[in-house]
């Protein structure tokens, strides 16, 4: 009997590491050495919203991204923030590149890849996938729902 306890309490910490990577799992997504992390939105009921991610390159050559899709929207592009007479508003950019050992952050009042002709409103919770193309091929990520006035993921900062 004291052999199993033992043996229970060796695998708990096991188990529980095992289950925190799991629920970290879709906060992460690898293509090659070229990461995504903690890619979120806000909730919305428009018809258009704007993805927010971390972008990792840990390749010895740029990576360029190109846009990107989801099944939830009709097109995905890349914007850029900027102020047109003192009006917020959003530039298309056509490529954007990540230099080799180098982050790129798509973040509110900078990059981000709006999504439009959105076909469901998005509540916050719900999780939804896009595809980033670049020019190592789609990268698959989940992006996370936050409330309507986020101004970050609520998960960013901890580490994976």
């Amino acid at each position: 009997m004291r052999l199993l306890a033992f043996l229970i309490l060796l695998l708990v910490p096991f188990a529980a590491g095992a289950a925190d990577h799991d629920d970290h799992s879709e906060h992460v997504s690898d293509l090659d050495g070229f990461h995504a992390v903690h890619a979120w939105t806000r909730a919305t009921s428009d018809d258009t919203t704007l993805v927010f991610m971390e972008l990792e390159n840990e390749n010895s050559a740029a990576i360029v991204v190109n846009g990107g899709q989801s099944e939830i929207a009709s097109s995905g592009q890349l914007v850029g923030f900027v102020l047109k007479d003192g009006a917020e508003a959003w530039q298309d950019i056509p490529s954007m590149p990540v230099q080799p050992n180098h982050d790129l952050h798509l973040e509110p009042h900078g990059l981000a890849l709006m999504l439009s002709g959105l076909s469901t409103p998005l509540v916050e919770g719900d999780v939804f996938e896009v595809q980033l193309n670049t020019s190592i091929g789609d990268l698959m990520l989940y992006v996370e729902v936050e409330d309507v006035h986020a101004g970050h993921h609520s998960h960013a900062g901890h580490s994976h």
